[in-house]
C-alpha cells in the first residue's frame, strides 16, 4: 500500500525536475518551479534624481566693517575692563577730556604764605576804615573852615561889634576834625605792606604827599588858633587870626586835592 503511494509521487517529482517534463506539465505546483529556478541575475538600477526643490532665501549680506574700537576700554558692570579685539589698531588722537578752568580754590592754594595772606587781609581792612574816616574828616573840616570864616568876619571886619557865639561851636568841630585827621593818618601809615613796591610817582604818591602837607597844615592851625586866642583884644590877634584863616583855606586845599588824587 505504501509503495503504490510513493511510486506515483516520485515519478511525479522527477517529471517536474526534467525540462521536457517542465514544458509538458504547465500546471506543476508553483513552489517547485520557484525552488529549482537560479535567480536571475539583476541590473543595477539607474538612481533616480531627487525633484528639484525651491532654494531657500538667501541671507543678506553684511559688509565686513569692523567697529570703531573706543579709545579708553569701557568697564562692566563688575569694573573689569572689556577685551577689545588684537586686530583692531588703537587710537593715536589724544584725550579730550580735559578742564582748561582749574578750580580756583585749587589754583591759589599754597601761592600764597599764611603770613602774607594775613598781612594783605590786614591791610586790605585798615584802608577800608582810612577811606570812610578820612571822608568824614573833610566833611568836618569844611564845616569848621566855614564856622571859622563866619567867625573871623564877626570879629574883624563888619564892624558890629566883637560877636564870638560861634567861637565854641568853631572850636568844637575843630577838636573832632582834628582827632579824626589822626586817626585817618595813623590808619594810613601803619596798614602793613607786605610786598615790596619800586617808587614811582603815580596817584599814591600825590595823595601821601597832599595829606603830609595837610598834616602840617592841622598842626599850623592849631598853633595859630591858641595864639589868637591868648592876644585876644591885643593888636597881634587879628595878624594870628588872619593867619589861622590862609592856613586853614590851604589845609582844606590839600585835603580836598588828596581826596581827588585816590578818586580819579
Amino acid at each position: 500500500m505504501m509503495t503504490r503511494v510513493i511510486s506515483p509521487l516520485l515519478a511525479v517529482m522527477l517529471l517536474a525536475a526534467s525540462p521536457a517534463g517542465a514544458a509538458l506539465a504547465p500546471d506543476a505546483p508553483v513552489m517547485v518551479a520557484a525552488a529549482k529556478r537560479k535567480p536571475a541575475k539583476r541590473k543595477p538600477s539607474t538612481p533616480v534624481p531627487p525633484p528639484p526643490q525651491e532654494a531657500a532665501p538667501a541671507a543678506p549680506v553684511t559688509p565686513d566693517v569692523t567697529p570703531p574700537v573706543s579709545a579708553t576700554p569701557e568697564s562692566g558692570s563688575t569694573g573689569t575692563a572689556a577685551p577689545q579685539d588684537s586686530s583692531a589698531t588703537p587710537s593715536s588722537e589724544p584725550s579730550l577730556d580735559f578742564d582748561l578752568l582749574t578750580p580756583e580754590s585749587e589754583a591759589s592754594a599754597g601761592l600764597l604764605d599764611p603770613d602774607l595772606q594775613k598781612d594783605l587781609e590786614t591791610r586790605r581792612t585798615m584802608l577800608k576804615l582810612h577811606q570812610g574816616l578820612g571822608l568824614a574828616m573833610a566833611g568836618g573840616l569844611t564845616a569848621a573852615t566855614v564856622l571859622g570864616q563866619i567867625q573871623f568876619s564877626r570879629s574883624f571886619t563888619d564892624g558890629g561889634g566883637d560877636n564870638r557865639s560861634l567861637l565854641a561851636w568853631h572850636r568844637g568841630v575843630v577838636i573832632g576834625t582834628s582827632l579824626l585827621f589822626a586817626t585817618v593818618g595813623t590808619l594810613g601809615v601803619l596798614a602793613p605792606d607786605p610786598v615790596e613796591r619800586p617808587f614811582q610817582w603815580d596817584t599814591v604818591t600825590f595823595h601821601k604827599i597832599f595829606m603830609s602837607l595837610a598834616t602840617a597844615g592841622m598842626i599850623a592851625q592849631a598853633v595859630l588858633g591858641i595864639l589868637a586866642t591868648q592876644s585876644y583884644g591885643e593888636i597881634t590877634e587879628p595878624k594870628y587870626a588872619t593867619a589861622h584863616q590862609v592856613v586853614g583855606y590851604a589845609t582844606l586845599g590839600c585835603v580836598a586835592a588828596g581826596i581827588v588824587t585816590l578818586t580819579f
